[in-house]
C-alpha cells in the first residue's frame, strides 16, 4: 500500500488491512439490519381493546421497526357503549378507523380474519379484493363479543339486539311506529344493557311501554342504594319490572315462561354474551364460553406469541376476580397489551397484569344516571352518585374512553429499553 510521497511499514500495512476488515464487516451489519424485516405484529378487532393496543404499541416502538397492522370488519370505529342512545334514534358521530390511526404508522385492513394458524404464525383475510394470507411474529386477538340471542329458542329469529350496528338500526327503525300506537316493547335482561336500553327507550318515546323481565333479583349486583334508586328511575319512567322470572321461549308475539307468557310488539333480547368461534376453531386453549384462556401477562396458555385482550380473553383464572365483558376491562387490557409487546421489542422482560375496578356507572336516559362505587373484586359498597350528576359522569367516562386512543397520538414516545422493562402498574377501571 502507497500514498504519495512516502511508504508504509509493512508492520502498519497489516494495521490498516485488518481495519479496513473490521470497518466492512460493521458496515455489512448495519446494512443487514437495516433491511432486516421488522417484527410484524397483527391485531385482529378494532374494538376499545385492540385499537387502544395498536396506538399504545405504535407510540411506544416509534424508533423500533415494528410493523403493526389492524384488521377489523368494519371502516369505522363502532361505540358499542352508546348502542342504546342509536336505538332511541339518536345521532351519533362517525368515527373512521384510518382517521383514529392517521399519523401512527399502523396498516388497517378492512376485512374478516377467517382462519388463524398459530402453529403456522399466520392467518386468513377475507376482504373485498378476495382472500389473502398474513404473517406475523406476536398476534393480539381483540376478537370481540356479541349478545347471543340464539341461546334461547326463537330468539335468533323474533327477537332483536343491540349486538352490532346493524341490529341496532333494525330496532330503530320499527320503534317509531310501535311507540305511535302505544305498543310494547319487551327488554329480556336486567343487566346493564337491559337497564340501559328500557330507560333510553323510554325516555326517547313516552308514549311506548317498556317492560323488563329478569330471571333474577333486579339489581342484585349493585349495593341497596343503587338498586333502589334503578327502581325509583324505572317507576318514574313508566317502565313495568317483572323480576325472578325466566323466560324459556320466544315466538313471534309473546315471550313464554313457566307458567304463562308475555305478549309484545318488539322483543328486545339483552341477555349473555357470546364471543366468535374463531378462537377454538384456531385450537387455541378456550373456556366453556369460548374465550381465550390467557396467563398473567395475558398470553394465551396454549400458544404464547397470541395476546387476547378484551371480551374474548378468560383471565379469571390468572386475576381471581370476576372480569365483565365491558369496555372498562378491555380499554385497560389493551394499554397493558401495548405496553406488554412494546417490552418485547426492547427484548425487555413484562410484568404481570394486574387489574381491579372502582366504580360501576349507568346510564338512565340522557338527564339521569347511576355511578355506584365498588371494591377491586367488582363488590358494591353503599356509596353512590346519582341524578343528572351521574349522568355527567356516565358521558364523561364515554368521552374519555375514545380519548384514550386517541391522545396516544400526542403523548411523547417510550423509544429506550427501560421505558418498557415495567410496562404497567396496576389499573382501576373507571366504568
Amino acid at each position: 500500500m502507497t500514498f504519495p510521497g512516502f511508504l508504509l511499514p509493512e508492520s502498519q500495512i497489516k494495521l490498516a488491512n485488518r481495519l479496513l476488515y473490521q470497518i466492512g464487516n460493521e458496515f455489512e451489519e448495519c446494512i443487514m439490519s437495516t433491511v432486516q424485516s421488522p417484527k410484524k405484529v397483527v391485531i385482529v378487532g378494532a374494538g376499545y381493546a385492540g385499537l387502544k393496543a395498536a396506538a399504545r404499541l405504535a407510540r411506544k416502538t416509534r424508533r423500533q421497526g415494528v410493523d403493526i397492522t389492524v384488521i377489523n370488519g368494519s371502516d369505522h370505529f363502532v361505540e358499542r357503549i352508546r348502542l342504546h342512545q342509536l336505538a332511541a334514534n339518536q345521532t351519533l358521530k362517525h368515527i373512521a378507523i384510518r382517521e383514529l390511526l392517521r399519523g401512527t404508522g399502523i396498516h388497517f385492513v378492512q376485512g374478516w380474519v377467517t382462519e388463524i394458524a398459530p402453529d403456522h404464525h399466520h392467518l386468513t383475510v377475507q376482504t373485498a379484493n378476495g382472500t389473502q394470507q398474513m404473517a406475523y411474529d406476536k398476534l393480539v386477538y381483540a376478537a370481540g363479543s356479541f349478545i347471543d340471542s340464539s341461546m334461547i329458542p326463537g330468539g335468533k329469529e323474533y327477537a332483536l339486539s343491540l349486538s352490532t350496528e346493524a341490529t341496532t338500526l333494525a330496532l330503530r327503525d320499527k320503534l317509531p311506529h310501535i311507540a305511535a300506537r302505544g305498543g310494547r316493547v319487551l327488554v329480556i335482561g336486567g343487566g346493564l344493557t337491559g337497564i340501559e336500553s328500557s330507560t333510553e327507550l323510554a325516555e326517547a318515546y313516552p308514549s311506548l311501554r317498556v317492560t323488563l323481565v329478569t330471571r333474577g333479583t333486579f339489581g342484585a349486583d349493585l349495593s341497596q342504594k343503587g338498586a333502589a334508586y334503578i327502581r325509583e328511575a324505572f317507576a318514574s319512567q313508566g317502565i313495568e319490572l317483572i323480576e325472578n322470572t325466566t323466560i324459556t321461549r320466544i315466538t313471534a308475539q309473546a315471550a313464554a315462561y313457566e307458567g304463562g307468557e308475555i305478549p309484545f310488539d318488539l322483543c328486545l333480547w339483552a341477555g349473555a354474551f357470546g364471543v366468535p368461534a374463531l378462537a377454538r376453531e384456531a385450537g387455541f386453549a378456550v373456556n366453556r364460553q369460548g374465550q381465550v384462556i390467557v396467563d398473567e401477562y395475558l398470553r394465551s396458555i396454549s400458544h404464547p406469541d397470541v395476546i387476547a385482550v378484551g371480551d374474548s380473553a378468560g383471565l379469571e383464572q390468572a386475576l381471581d376476580i370476576p372480569i365483565r365483558m365491558a369496555c372498562a376491562t378491555g380499554i385497560f387490557m389493551g394499554s397493558y397489551a401495548g405496553d406488554h409487546l412494546a417490552a418485547w421489542a426492547n427484548g425487555a422482560a413484562p410484568k404481570p397484569y394486574q387489574f381491579g375496578y372502582v366504580i360501576r356507572c349507568i346510564s338512565l336516559g340522557r338527564h339521569d344516571g347511576l355511578v355506584q362505587r365498588v371494591k377491586p373484586d367488582d363488590t358494591p359498597v353503599e356509596q353512590v352518585i346519582t341524578g343528572r350528576a351521574g349522568a355527567q359522569i356516565k358521558e364523561l367516562i364515554c368521552k374519555q374512553t375514545l380519548w384514550q386512543i386517541t391522545m396516544e397520538r400526542w403523548l411523547p414516545g417510550g423509544s429506550g429499553k427501560s421505558a418498557n422493562a415495567s410496562p404497567t402498574e396496576p389499573v382501576r377501571a373507571r366504568a
